[in-house]
């Protein structure tokens, strides 16, 4: 099976080339300087969620009949912040073993005499680890609608699947922490967060036990999750509009 890895960050360039490895494992996948900004763009709501769109009734599903009024989504004046570059890597699932792992080597500033009024930084929007074959949508709906249907067969299992986030694993992507056992929404982690200086992010890559085979980033110190937690799934519900942005994804009922 081959995976798509995908980063989106947004850079601040300041006197020299920051440089960021990923690797699986010890495996290097890329190597990169980064000579300039990556900023960020607003994409347009009516661009993607048009009522032609198969993502159109997606979303009108997911936020359900007593919030969705036709006047108030307008798509026309809605927008999501995404960074103007994405970095995508093709992987075959034999390269996934047990964690994707981030390095940054940034330390550019103008420190001097105890101040520092400028420096490079990082702001990571995502990080998504999906199978390519979930990239056509049809097949992504279908997937979301067999995690909903296996939520029911777990005991105490959160009532909405979207706002059980932060009871359940989430896929595509995670950028939550685990501490003393649970997940922690807001900790100090990489996550929307403008970082310089040099550093890490390292995600596990763990197999979802209700999907056999599927690997996909876990979140950090995901060992310390109780049998429980590991049940459970909710599907992030913005990866594809981005993903769709980005030409990744099929939304036209090709077969795959």
């Amino acid at each position: 099976m081959k995976y798509v890895l995908g980063l989106l960050f947004e850079y601040k360039y300041y006197k020299n080339p920051a440089n960021i490895k990923i690797f699986s494992n010890n495996q290097l996948i890329d190597d990169i300087d980064l000579t300039e900004d990556i900023k960020i763009k607003n994409m347009s709501g009516n661009m993607l969620l048009h009522k032609n769109s198969p993502l159109y009734h997606y979303y009108k599903k997911w936020i359900g009949m007593a919030l969705f009024k036709e006047d108030d989504w307008n798509m026309d004046k809605k927008e999501i912040q995404i960074p103007n570059k994405i970095f995508i890597y093709t992987l075959d699932e034999t390269v996934l073993q047990n964690s994707i792992k981030i390095e940054i080597t940034n330390d550019n500033t103008n420190y001097s005499n105890g101040f520092m009024t400028k420096w490079s930084s990082f702001t990571f929007h995502d990080i998504f680890l999906i199978p390519t074959h979930y990239l056509d949508f049809k097949n992504y709906k279908a997937f979301e609608k067999r995690q909903t249907q296996e939520k029911h067969n777990i005991p105490n299992y959160p009532d909405n699947t979207y706002w059980g986030t932060p009871y359940s694993l989430m896929w595509p992507n995670e950028y939550r922490v685990v501490e003393n056992g649970k997940f922690m929404l807001d900790p100090p982690h990489w996550r929307k967060w403008e970082k310089g200086g040099s550093f890490s992010i390292e995600l596990p890559i763990i197999e979802y036990i209700h999907e056999k085979g599927l690997k996909m980033l876990g979140p950090i110190n995901y060992e310390q999750l109780t049998e429980k937690e590991r049940r459970r799934l909710s599907i992030d519900i913005v990866c594809p509009l981005y993903v769709e942005y980005l030409k990744l994804i099929n939304t036209q009922n090709e077969t795959t």
